[in-house]
C-alpha cells in the first residue's frame, strides 16, 4: 500500500521513467527481506522496529517540503533530480519495512525465492500502476498536483510513524 501511495505521488510529478523507477522499486523491495535475512532475528528486530519510525520520518519531511517549500517553477528540475542517489534512495526508504519480511522467512519456512519474487512483482506492478494513475490525475489538478503529492506523502509518513510508535511501546 505504501508503494502505491507514493508511486501515486510521485506520478504527479514526475511523469516520465515510469518503467525505470517501477523496476529501481521493485528491486528495493525485493533486496531488503534478503537484508533482513541476513541480519538475523536480533539485530534485525531491533533495526527493523527502528527502521518503519525513520521511514515514516523520511515520508514526513519530503511531505513538509512538497507542501511548503516546492516551487511550481521547479517541477522540471525535480522531475530531472528523481534519478540516480535521489531515486535509489526514495526506493529504500520505501521499502525499509520490508526488512521485517526477511526477519521472518527463514523462521516460518516459506520459500525464499518465490517470496522475493512475488514480494517484487507486487512492488513493481503497484509502482508502475501509481505512477500512470497519478499522471493522469496531474492533468486534472494542475499546480495542486504537488501539494496533493505532499499531503498523501504526510498521511502516510503519519501512518507508518504512528504504526512503529505503537510497535515500540507495545515491545518496550
Amino acid at each position: 500500500m505504501d508503494t502505491l501511495l507514493i508511486s501515486i505521488s510521485l506520478g504527479f510529478i514526475k511523469t516520465k521513467g515510469k518503467v525505470k523507477i517501477a523496476l529501481i522499486f521493485a528491486f528495493a523491495e525485493a533486496l531488503m527481506p534478503l537484508v533482513g535475512l541476513f541480519i538475523g532475528k536480533g539485530a534485525g528486530q531491533l533495526f527493523g522496529e527502528w527502521a518503519s519510525l525513520i521511514g515514516g520520518i523520511a515520508l514526513l519531511v519530503v511531505a513538509v517540503w512538497l507542501v511548503f517549500f516546492e516551487d511550481e517553477d521547479e517541477e522540471d528540475k525535480l522531475e530531472r533530480n528523481l534519478v540516480g542517489w535521489t531515486l535509489i534512495i526514495t526506493a529504500v526508504s520505501i521499502s525499509l519495512d520490508e526488512l521485517a519480511i526477511g526477519f521472518s522467512i527463514g523462521l516460518i519456512g516459506i520459500p525464499i525465492a518465490l517470496t522475493i519474487i512475488l514480494v517484487a512483482l507486487q512492488a513493481f506492478v503497484f509502482t508502475f500502476l501509481g505512477l500512470a494513475f497519478g499522471s493522469k490525475l496531474k492533468r486534472y489538478l494542475g499546480e495542486w498536483a504537488e501539494k496533493l503529492a505532499g499531503i498523501i506523502l504526510g498521511l502516510l509518513g503519519l501512518w507508518i510513524l504512528f504504526d512503529a510508535i505503537l510497535h515500540l511501546y507495545h515491545h518496550g
